[in-house]
């Protein structure tokens, strides 16, 4: 008979539980659900409001800026006129000189706009500047690749001639 007791004990506890469990579970979800809509709306909020920098930048960053864009320059006309002037007596090797050339312009103009993104305080037109030959300079690669005729690729030349004229100034 002692079992028969616990059995009852624990029906009529049953018994109570379903009444109380729905509503118990009802207020978790609600919470839960809550919880869930104010994480939607911070995340939102989030990938919405633009990043705030509240400190202007410094003339010291602007100085440093300015040398590390300069300085970014220097390594990729250095890169563009070595190996875009290379040459091989070899005619085996005239494919790997075509190739370095190429990766050069392309490569050069990816790590000018890299560093240029990285030093926002850099001053506007030397920005400009290099935005425009970092785009100068890989749509040369890009059409060379793609064995762009002379009258696509001069004016592009002018361009960077002009490009680099200016730059010079700027880092002078």
């Amino acid at each position: 008979m002692p079992d028969s007791s616990l059995t009852k004990s624990a029906e009529s506890h049953q018994e109570s539980s379903p009444s109380e469990q729905p509503k118990a579970l009802r207020w978790a979800t609600y919470a839960a659900l809550a919880i869930a809509v104010i994480a939607v709306i911070l995340a939102a909020l989030a990938y919405f409001a633009p990043a705030h920098n509240s400190a202007p930048a410094t003339a010291q960053q602007g100085g440093d800026a300015k040398a590390n864009v300069c300085s970014a320059y220097a390594a990729t006309r250095k890169a563009v006129i070595i190996n875009t002037h290379l040459q091989s007596p070899n005619p085996e090797n005239q494919l790997a000189v075509a190739t370095n050339a190429r990766l050069a312009l392309i490569g050069g103009g990816a790590y000018l706009s890299e560093r240029l993104a990285a030093n926002t305080a850099a001053p506007t037109d030397l920005a400009n500047a290099a935005n425009s030959l970092a785009a100068t300079i890989q749509q040369l690669g890009i059409n060379y690749l793609t064995q762009a005729p002379a009258s696509v690729q001069d004016p592009l030349r002018s361009d960077l001639k002009n490009e680099l004229g200016q730059i010079d100034k700027l880092c002078a």
